[in-house]
């Protein structure tokens, strides 16, 4: 067949594949009265975008709260992953969206999925210090003592934002005080850096060891001194008398 015949054939096939479903376009720009339409109409709910992030996804990530609550009445999949693994109950949880959380764990949503960071849901933490949602996840199933691909702990990322309920629940619920990340560092050492003074007298509270040290031999003091945080460094000179 000549070329010239083939060319026609060729650009139908390229722009059919770049084509984008109006679903995808109509939640990417936050359009609320087109979602509905759309939805009305029986676009697809679990359709993805080309970079195969489900748009349900794709509204809370964007804050699109009306339209996540549209596609959720639709009863999509609501463990679809996107590209990078992460979940609608993650992008929730880490955008302070506690409504949203709890209608995806009131419909099923899991607990335990991973993203490729091998993230929980637990690890990806609220933007505040929500104990009530963190407890929601822990009683629906939810590890404590989880570990991603770097061995850290729901615990430390607790520490490292100041969450300072989240970390007494995670205690309470038998998260490992002294549990260390795969570099050496601890809760510990990753509140004392940021400063957190009420998230380490928490965790020396349950019993957080002021010696452990990191594969470079860094302490929670060496961090304290290095970033100046004088009454973190009094609090754990106290702990070692």
């Amino acid at each position: 067949m000549p070329l010239r015949r083939l060319l026609p054939m060729t650009l139908i096939v390229l722009l059919v594949a770049c084509s984008r479903p109006p679903l995808v376009d109509a939640v990417d720009r936050g359009d609320e009265a087109a979602v509905a339409a759309l939805l009305a109409s029986g676009a697809d709910v679990n359709v993805r975008n080309p970079a195969d992030d489900p748009v349900l996804t794709v509204a809370i990530r964007k804050g699109y709260i009306g339209i996540a609550q549209r596609l959720l009445a639709r009863n999509p999949d609501v463990d679809a992953k996107g590209d990078l693994g992460v979940t609608a109950l993650m992008f929730a949880v880490s955008g302070g969206y506690g409504g949203i959380a709890r209608e995806l764990l009131a419909r099923g949503a899991s607990v335990t999925e991973r993203d490729r960071m091998d993230n929980t849901v637990l690890m990806i933490q609220p933007l505040d210090d929500d104990v009530d949602l963190v407890r929601e996840l822990i009683e629906r199933g939810a590890d404590v003592n989880a570990r991603n691909g770097n061995g850290l702990t729901p615990l430390m990322a607790a520490a490292f934002l100041g969450h300072t309920g989240i970390a007494a629940e995670l205690l309470r619920r038998g998260a490992d005080v002294n549990a260390a990340a795969y570099d050496g560092h601890t809760a510990l050492m990753r509140a004392a850096r940021q400063g957190h003074a009420d998230m380490v007298e928490l965790l020396l509270a349950a019993g957080a060891d002021t010696e452990a040290q990191t594969r470079n031999g860094e302490t929670a003091m060496t961090w304290a001194r290095k970033f100046g945080h004088d009454d973190v460094m009094r609090m754990l000179a106290t702990a070692n008398n």
